[in-house]
């Protein structure tokens, strides 16, 4: 019977929702590498961070949603987990209706996967 309750303990862990951030200065090469590795298909993405940049990636095999921004100077990736892919597309449509309303922060996103979820958001760093 422990047996059965630690493997419940541990999948209740897995699906645990979180938003990660991660920042990185672009002349930062060891941090910017870093922060990259974290995304699939990322160095192709490299060339682009050296201005204003936006873009959302949904990692299928991580069940991940990765949110990647950059002003030129700072890149920060957000990661959010624990989401469904329509949870993590209804959470896009959220932010984008508010889009330029208020700055995209850690907090600002855990706020609107709570409100799709229904569920309390870890916020990691």
């Amino acid at each position: 019977m422990e047996l059965l309750a630690s493997l419940w303990k541990r999948r209740a862990r897995q699906h645990e929702t979180a938003v990660r951030r991660v920042d990185a200065r672009l002349d930062d090469a060891a941090a910017l590498d870093e922060l990259l590795a974290l995304l699939p298909e990322a160095q192709d993405l490299k060339a682009r961070l050296s201005g204003p940049f936006f873009a959302r990636a949904w990692d299928t095999d991580a069940q991940r949603d990765h949110w990647l921004a950059s002003d030129g100077i700072r890149v920060t990736c957000y990661t959010i987990t624990g989401l469904t892919l329509p949870q993590a597309a209804a959470v896009r449509v959220r932010w984008d209706a508010m889009r330029g309303r208020a700055a995209l922060t850690e907090e600002v996103l855990a706020n609107l996967v709570a409100r799709e979820t229904g569920n309390p958001v870890t916020l990691v760093t």
